[in-house]
């Protein structure tokens, strides 16, 4: 007798759980409220109809101790790696696949009541192309408005507090003002206080990474160009959520006053941070950023992860 719709889904999701984010079978079955028998064999079911698939990995995928090492060396407390097609190099389709990644991540462990905050970035306005559902939670923009239009921070927010059925904090200003005088002005209108306000109650923030050299960030692209420049020659390398980073990790605070973004002490303080990026042309300053030591969980690229295993540090 073939097994009913609802039953494959069970199938799906207790395989996806497991195999992918390593959730133990017993911790399954208190979740699910099923026995640990019936995980078990929802498990084995699933790999006898073709719902799970297992696939042993080249020798180049990145391996159990290579993960281990990256949570050592950087403070991780979990990573996924996502692993491209041999040749394809097409930007737009490694944004898609760590899009992917981070909504299945979200998907799994984001729980109701949780606080979500959101900053801008190409990469991160391709989650919601794969988000299907997120417990109740409010989702709150934590950078001012940059990029092109339908993937701005605001157009995430509401798109993924939509899906979540939560309420949207937004700034409907940009990411960057023209001189510290005009920044403090946008920050004191009421609705920007109010979402600055809430960026205090974030339990989970998700953010992308800015690179300056070479220049991918759409932070730099928000500026002058000479003042892009200038910023370079003084040792900037990364941005996340409009903070500046040195190569080391160093902050370097030059922008804060013309930023509308939450403040870097506070994003430390958030619980749960997650980083998505990857790509050649971010490896410098993916570097930079772990270095910082505050990121919680990353969701790359395997070539990005193994650059980062090549780091002497």
């Amino acid at each position: 007798m073939e097994p009913g719709p609802n039953r494959l889904v069970e199938m799906a999701h207790v395989a996806r759980e497991h195999f992918i984010n390593d959730v133990p079978m017993v911790e399954l079955a208190s979740r699910t409220g099923m026995s640990r028998f019936r995980v078990a064999r929802l498990i084995a079911e699933a790999r006898d109809l073709g719902v799970l698939r297992i696939t042993v990995g080249a020798p180049q995928s990145l391996g159990r101790d290579d993960v281990a090492e990256l949570r050592r060396r950087y403070g991780l407390r979990d990573i996924r790696c996502v692993t491209m097609p041999d040749g394809d190099s097409d930007p737009r389709s490694l944004r898609s696949a760590l899009g992917r990644a981070a909504a299945e991540y979200l998907q799994s462990h984001v729980r109701p009541g949780e606080v979500l905050g959101f900053a801008s970035g190409r990469t991160l306005a391709a989650i919601p192309d794969h988000l299907r559902e997120l417990p109740r939670c409010d989702v709150v923009q934590l950078t001012g408005l940059a990029g092109p239009p339908g993937q701005t921070a605001g157009d995430l927010v509401r798109t993924v507090s939509a899906i979540s059925g939560g309420e949207p904090a937004s700034l409907y200003v940009p990411l960057v003002a023209s001189d510290a005088e005009a920044a403090a002005m946008l920050r004191r209108q009421p609705g920007v206080a109010e979402t600055l306000a809430r960026m205090g109650e974030v339990t989970r923030a998700v953010l992308a990474v800015g690179s300056w050299n070479p220049v991918v960030s759409q932070l730099a692209e928000s500026i002058a160009e000479d003042a892009a420049g200038g910023l370079i020659a003084t040792g900037v390398r990364a941005d996340v959520a409009a903070s500046l980073f040195d190569a080391t990790g160093g902050r370097i605070s030059a922008l804060d006053a013309r930023t509308i973004a939450i403040p870097f002490d506070q994003l430390r303080a958030v619980p749960e941070i997650m980083v998505v990026a990857g790509g050649a042309e971010k490896h410098a300053a993916l570097r930079a950023v772990l270095r910082a030591g505050f990121v919680t969980t990353l969701i790359t690229d395997r070539d990005s992860a193994q650059s980062l295993l090549a780091d002497p540090r």
